[in-house]
């Protein structure tokens, strides 16, 4: 962009780094696009490369030992993937698909550490993006441990609201690149509470649902029922 401010959402990578460190990182790699449910990376395989997001949605998941799904988090254009495995040069830790179309940028890791000892600013930004979402990943865990789906569920509406909400008339629309069993994965509940959940908000008139979308139409409630 020609002010050099980031397009991209304020919680990513890149939406942290300057125009020309950008484009620098950009330069290190090849820029590739994936369809829709698409897997980008593979828990438990050894890689040697990162991938930059620049348009689109992934899912980050991990299989249990009982071969569930657990879905970790949503990560959005501007957002680095395979920071753990790059910073470790261990195996990966969870495997990550794309929800919907992506364009993304393939870097080799031996050219993204020589990149980072070049521009230390710019790894001083990855670590601390790396701790944040370790805190992240810990209070959703003693959440998970204290809260009923509903409030989960109420909580979880709210942050995707707050990362892709959209003003209209009757609230906030939020699409939801997201079936009913990722949405349940992603809070640790069943598909069956999940909808409990949903239905009982709509009867409640806190939010709207049609196909992969909603509308959150009483925040105030939502964010009430999220603390209990």
């Amino acid at each position: 962009m020609e002010d050099g401010k980031s397009p991209y959402l304020p919680r990513t990578f890149l939406a942290q780094l300057s125009a020309p460190d950008r484009q620098a990182l950009l330069r290190l790699g090849v820029r590739r696009s994936f369809s829709a449910a698409t897997t980008l990376m593979v828990q438990g395989e050894l890689d040697d490369r990162v991938v930059v997001l620049l348009e689109g949605r992934v899912k980050v998941s991990r299989v249990d030992q009982e071969g569930r799904e657990l879905m970790l988090d949503i990560r959005d254009s501007g957002d680095l993937l395979g920071e753990l495995a790059f910073i470790d040069r261990e195996s990966r830790v969870a495997a990550v698909s794309t929800l919907e179309p992506v364009v993304a940028v393939v870097i080799p890791s031996a050219a993204f550490r020589s990149y980072l000892e070049r521009a230390p600013h710019v790894g001083e930004v990855l670590r601390a993006l790396v701790a944040q979402r370790m805190r992240e990943v810990t209070a959703s865990s003693m959440r998970a441990a204290t809260a009923d789906t509903t409030a989960r569920l109420a909580e979880r509406i709210l942050d995707l609201a707050d990362r892709y909400g959209v003003p209209v008339e009757a609230g906030v629309l939020v699409e939801l690149p997201l079936s009913q069993v990722e949405l349940a994965s992603w809070i640790g509940a069943s598909r069956a509470g999940v909808a409990h959940s949903l239905q009982l908000m709509r009867e409640l008139g806190w939010i709207e649902t049609r196909r992969r979308t909603l509308i959150v139409k009483d925040r105030v409630a939502l964010g009430a029922r999220a603390v209990l």
